[in-house]
């Protein structure tokens, strides 16, 4: 029995397909206009085409050539699918009910065209063709079958696909090599595609909903889908995502779980050139994710929408934000009620730290996500110094509060044994304090304590970001010891020769004010823009968009204070200084303080408000440190210690170069004690002199400069420096901008009473002295051997300070003459 039921319906699907193949045989175009009015039904698409033929063995198939499946009726829009060649099968037993099903639906070289206009309505929506209505008077007749269209499955070669989405505000076009779409009748269809764009290949493959979607419908709709990126392999990047969308329209009612390893989140814009992806690598994980406002007002798509169910996610580094970098981190949260737990590494100019904390839990970070951080998050962050972790010790700090759009409130504290400063270091360092900020853009500094061996500090201060930018607060020292940080102006220890010139390999300073005369480059982090480790920020100034604004309109005061300062194994007491901005005009005022004998005061004023800006500097005296002296003076780093400046400066200009140029008025500059290097001195001496004096470190007894300076140069009256077996006295001009020398000297070399010095005259640059004996009046040379060498420490001090009190030069020291000669050769130190 069962055999002869399927021998007759085998012979039924047999009678059929050869009944209606004949049909077709005898009327090609019937079948043609069958296809072509269906479609214009189901879609209300337009369907063209040249050429078409029918085949009825093996079983009925047909083929076309340029096929176009038009936009949409009364619109400008391209065609939506255009075709070289189509051919498909047509399945018998559908047609027992009037249904053209294609199988195997094959479309070669091609293009289909995406497009949605800026109302969010797309081409890829068909919507079925009205049925006409007809006004003539009803007749009896004979019903007219009309045929469906199903397409069972489909196959692409060679085709691109092009967006354009006005919509989304996203276009391009991607090559498919070759692509499979199975089941499309059905509730699950398959597709698995194939393709590459800048010779990356790419593959999409799993099930998707119903297709009823592209005909108006909108029921949920499922997605099991799998992407790959790339060649196979360790690096192959890949996602899946398993869920469902309720609005494809607009994106709406989504839920579903996205998994994937992604070596680097640029790779996807070889796909998505347009995209502008962070700069992320190894990123990875799974995330749950659900509409969190399903019945958002807005139709456009927005990830404020997207909510967060579960989270295991990881990333192996992030691009540096604000010199700051970040890596291994990991994001977890089992569920909504869970805490959001994060580790990770931050690396930046102080030493890496591990951090560890939470941001409230998954549901609340969430709820912060979507309203933009008006919903304030709980935060608490532990961070601990990354290189110690294992060792018990290092650096811990704790941080917890609440961040917000609105309102944050964040309090710290934290030990460490070492906390690294620029090119020194604090020790035994404890920090606590507190960080407000408000809605108007303002924040508050309160009570920032910060204790260690070498300072005791409290800050305070409050700042404003609009309308105008402003800071007003107090910083105030206990104790400042100056003398254990003076690695702040010295500099790195380097290895002497990375000091010479790179030239002839001379023993000369590098230029040490490139950033005073010339524009230059941000040094980076952890090294110095001229070898004297002294970092240059002249052109990080006047490039710093943010500080120009607040230079020319903010304002603002800032009040320092110190109890008891230590500099060059002296106390200072009541130190203070007021810095204080208003309408463009910074001024530094009130810089006093006592010690060691006399009082210090200054006074500066860059006044922003006038075109070209004019700085004005009183020093009736002030001590700053050697290096930074020379640097602003635009001398070579010579020498290093506390140096004594007195006198005062006019100059207009909006850069270092331009005030350097207009430079006017008269500066003293002394200092007693610390270092001067022979070796770079010694190309300033002359040969003679050169090789007699030590290439160390001589210890200064003395040292004096006096200029009057015009135009961009310092004509020097006084130069005069004795420095172990050294004494050097003279006069000269010094260019600043082109840093070019005339200068006259008298350098003495002695040893134990007696010594030899000639003349010399220095010409050439700070960079190559260029340095020749020089004759006098009556053409001779001279040369002076023997004789006892004067003090000349009171007079040349006294010169240099404009007769301002100040510390004395101390006794010399008697020494045999063997010792004298062993120390001035470098053998006895």
């Amino acid at each position: 029995m069962k055999k002869l039921i399927a021998l007759f319906i085998v012979v039924l699907v047999l009678a059929t397909g050869l009944a209606v193949g004949s049909h077709f045989l005898i009327d090609r175009s019937s079948l043609k206009q069958q296809v072509i009015a269906a479609v214009q039904r189901q879609t209300g698409r337009e369907l063209t085409m040249t050429r078409f033929s029918v085949s009825v063995l093996p079983w009925p198939s047909f083929s076309a050539r340029n096929v176009v499946l038009h936009g949409r009726s009364g619109t400008a829009d391209q065609p939506t699918i255009e075709a070289r060649d189509i051919r498909a099968s047509i399945a018998l037993l559908p047609l027992l009910w009037r249904e053209i099903r294609l199988e195997s639906l094959t479309l070669a070289q091609g293009k289909v065209f995406l497009s949605r206009d800026s109302h969010g309505v797309a081409n890829w929506e068909f919507k079925p063709a009205p049925s006409p209505v007809s006004t003539v008077k009803a007749q009896v007749s004979h019903p007219a079958a009309h045929w469906g269209l199903q397409i069972g499955s489909a196959r692409l070669d060679r085709m691109s696909f092009v967006l354009d989405d006005r919509y989304a505000q996203r276009s391009g076009e991607v090559e498919i090599d070759h692509a499979e779409f199975q089941g499309l009748a059905s509730s699950t269809p398959y597709l698995d595609i194939h393709g590459q764009r800048n010779a990356v290949p790419f593959r999409l493959n799993g099930h998707v909903g119903p297709l009823t979607l592209l005909q108006g419908a909108n029921p949920p709709w499922s997605l099991s889908l799998g992407a790959t990126l790339g060649k196979e392999g360790k690096q192959q990047d890949w996602l899946n995502f398993d869920g469902q969308i309720t609005d494809t329209r607009h994106l709406r009612g989504f839920s579903g779980v996205l998994r994937g390893e992604i070596s680097a989140l640029k790779d996807i814009e070889t796909v998505f050139p347009n995209a502008n992806l962070p700069d992320f690598k190894g990123l990875g994980g799974e995330v749950g994710l659900y509409d969190a406002d399903p019945e958002a007002g807005s139709p456009k798509f927005n990830l404020a929408r997207v909510g967060v169910n579960h989270l295991h996610a990881h990333l192996d580094a992030a691009p540096s934000w604000h010199g700051v970098s970040v890596s291994a981190l990991h994001a977890d949260a089992d569920t909504l009620s869970s805490a959001l737990t994060v580790t990770a590494r931050a690396e930046g100019r102080l030493p890496a730290l591990s951090v560890q904390g939470t941001f409230g839990t998954l549901a609340q970070a969430g709820t912060a996500w979507q309203s933009g951080l008006t919903t304030p998050l709980t935060v608490a962050l532990d961070l601990r110094d990354a290189a110690q972790l294992g060792a018990g010790s290092g650096g811990r700090w704790h941080v917890s509060g609440q961040i917000g759009a609105t309102q944050t409130a964040l309090s710290f504290d934290g030990k460490a044994q070492t906390l690294p400063l620029l090119q020194t270091a604090l020790h035994d360092v404890t920090l606590k304090g507190s960080l407000q900020s408000d809605s108007s853009g303002g924040f508050q500094i309160e009570a920032l304590s910060l204790t260690s061996v070498e300072a005791s500090a409290v800050l305070e201060a409050k700042a404003q970001g609009i309308p105008t930018p402003s800071i007003n607060g107090k910083l105030h020292f206990d104790h400042l010891d100056l003398d254990a940080l003076n690695a702040l102006w010295l500099g790195p220890k380097t290895p002497e020769k990375a000091r010479q010139n790179t030239d002839g390999g001379a023993s000369i300073v590098t230029n040490p004010v490139a950033a005073l005369t010339a524009p230059q480059a941000p040094a980076e982090a952890g090294s110095s823009a001229n070898g004297t480790g002294v970092v240059q920020t002249a052109s990080t100034t006047e490039n710093a968009p943010g500080w120009d604004a607040f230079l020319t309109k903010g304002h603002g005061a800032l009040d320092v204070t110190a109890d008891k300062v230590r500099f060059n194994a002296a106390d200072y007491t009541g130190v203070s200084a007021q810095a204080s901005l208003e309408s463009a005009r910074l001024v530094l005022d009130a810089v006093h303080g006592s010690g060691d004998g006399m009082t210090l005061s200054g006074r500066a004023v860059y006044d922003m408000g006038v075109r070209p800006a004019s700085l004005k500097v009183s020093l009736t005296p002030l001590l700053v440190p050697a290096t930074l002296a020379q640097n602003l003076l635009a001398m070579p780093d010579i020498f290093r210690g506390p140096v004594m400046l007195v006198g005062d400066l006019e100059a207009q200009g909006e850069s270092r170069s331009a005030l350097l140029a207009s430079l006017d008025g008269h500066l003293g500059l002394s200092m007693v004690g610390g270092t001067i290097s022979g070796k770079r001195l010694g190309p300033y001496l002359g040969d003679a002199a050169r090789t007699l004096i030590s290439h160390g470190d001589l210890p200064v007894r003395c040292l004096g400069l006096h200029a009057a300076f015009k135009a961009g140069q310092a004509s020097f009256d006084t130069i005069g420096v004795e420095a172990g077996p050294l004494s050097l006295s003279g006069h000269g001009v010094y260019e600043l901008s082109g840093q070019t020398l005339d200068l006259h000297l008298l350098p003495r070399v002695g040893f134990g009473g007696a010594g030899a010095s000639t003349p010399v005259v220095v010409s050439g640059t700070v960079d190559a002295p260029k340095v020749q004996q020089e004759a006098g009046a009556d053409g001779r040379f001279a040369l002076s051997i023997g004789g006892d060498s004067p003090d000349t420490c009171p007079d040349l001090l006294s010169a240099a300070r404009e007769n301002v009190a100040g510390e004395a030069a101390p006794e010399r020291k008697k020494r045999s003459q063997a010792s004298e000669l062993l120390r001035g050769l470098g053998i006895l130190h």
